[in-house]
């Protein structure tokens, strides 16, 4: 009988179909509950594609390499880079890369093409573990043919022993 009778006396208090003396503030409290909720509204602001690959080319991701080296590190600035790389071939789906290995003067030119591919294929295998597809980046060696600096000196040779990133 007890549980009948509590039963009853529940329904009757808490069921919203139950009993007329329901609290006027938990029937408010129950009405805004119900209310939807607004949907959070999209930013309106749109990104600059063209600018921002203008900008990646302007000051592309430049890595440099020791002398018959094709490893190297990235530095914390052309970190930042891939991944404004990354993010824009997220959303420009057209969007291809393209990776130059350099070298110095050092060597013969068919080591200099070598080690210049080699290059790029390191940045290249780089940008594919960053999650970027293997169709979207193609890899070069320009090897001593385009020098950035003098390679009569050890400081010019150092600036051109590099790999460059360029978005197409």
């Amino acid at each position: 009988m007890t549980i009948i009778v509590g039963s009853i006396l529940f329904w009757y208090y808490c069921c919203d179909c139950g009993g007329e003396n329901r609290n006027i503030e938990t029937a408010a409290a129950d009405e805004k509950i119900a209310e939807p909720i607004a949907p959070v509204p999209e930013s309106s602001e749109t990104i600059d594609w063209l600018a921002i690959k203008d900008q990646l080319n302007s000051n592309p991701i430049t890595l440099y390499f020791e002398t018959y080296q094709t490893e190297s590190n990235f530095s914390q600035a052309d970190l930042i880079k891939v991944n404004e790389i990354v993010d824009y071939l997220k959303n420009n789906p057209d969007g291809s890369l393209l990776v130059n290995g350099h070298a110095d003067i050092t060597g013969p030119h068919t080591l200099n093409m070598k080690l210049g591919q080699g290059r790029a294929n390191f940045v290249k295998s780089y940008l594919l573990h960053e999650g970027i597809d293997k169709d979207k980046v193609i890899s070069s060696s320009k090897g001593p043919d385009e020098p950035a600096a003098d390679n009569r000196t050890p400081e010019g040779r150092a600036k051109n022993r590099r790999a460059v990133v360029f978005i197409k």
